[in-house]
């Protein structure tokens, strides 16, 4: 029974340094949030007004949503980073708490962010998953396996489309179907994250781009994408390009 009881103690003991060890680690951290603003250049993104795109055409926009994952932190001296894992956010611009993404990251200086916009390949192929990767947060193709990574729906008295809608799904991981993009993000001054430092770092998110960044695609022309191919990968190409950051602050 001695050597039970001492057993028992050893064990006990050695939990209780793997937790605290780790509530030590977790507390040696600082957090980042990342606010995200949307906007239509540099008017503030409101659904169902009515805006004008940066190739001139009217449009009103009535649901806009898409996935950030992966989230990087790199540097200063540019050979490390950290990698912020296993994290998904759907963000949507009808819930105004998903436009902030708080995470943890280790002290250091850190002179760029980059994400994921999509959710990436291993969780395509795992099937329907629940949080921010749910099926029911209507961003998962049901017809064929694999999610959504962003899509924006709305009007344009220029769209073909009954009732003037035009609507983009954009998805696809596979091959030349793959729109998965990553936006790469410097930071305008180094980042110093210590012990408990509490950082914001705003980013401003034009979805003019959507429409004329590195391809022009005109409401008029292109009023609806919904699967994948080459016309979702043009998409992806232009939208990776509405992040810049603003300014960043600490508390």
């Amino acid at each position: 029974m001695k050597c039970n009881g001492a057993f028992n103690w050893r064990i006990i003991l050695c939990v209780l340094f793997v937790l605290s060890n780790r509530f030590y680690t977790f507390a040696q951290n600082g957090k980042v949030s990342l606010q995200l603003e949307h906007t239509v250049g540099n008017l503030t993104l409101a659904l169902d007004s009515l805006f004008q795109n940066s190739l001139g055409e009217p449009f009103s926009v009535r649901k806009f949503r898409y996935y950030i994952s992966n989230i990087r932190f790199v540097h200063a001296d540019n050979k490390k980073s950290y990698l912020v894992k296993n994290r998904y956010f759907l963000v949507d611009e009808t819930n105004p708490v998903s436009k902030i993404i708080t995470v943890s990251i280790p002290p250091g200086k850190y002179s760029s962010v980059s994400f994921l916009l999509g959710v990436d390949s291993l969780k395509n192929v795992s099937g329907a998953q629940t949080g921010a990767l749910d099926p029911l947060n209507d961003m998962f193709w049901t017809w064929k396996s694999g999610y959504v990574m962003a899509k924006m729906e709305g009007r344009s008295p220029v769209s073909n489309l009954p009732h003037k809608m035009f609507e983009y799904h954009i998805g696809g991981y596979k091959g030349a179907h793959n729109v998965l993009q990553r936006a790469e993000l410097r930071l305008p001054e180094i980042l110093n994250i210590l012990p408990g430092t509490v950082a914001s770092i705003n980013i401003q998110a034009d979805v003019n781009a959507w429409f004329n960044a590195v391809h022009s695609l005109a409401i008029a022309q292109y009023p609806a994408c919904t699967s994948e191919g080459a016309l979702s990968r043009q998409y992806a190409e232009n939208y990776i390009r509405m992040f810049h950051i603003q300014n960043l602050s600490l508390q």
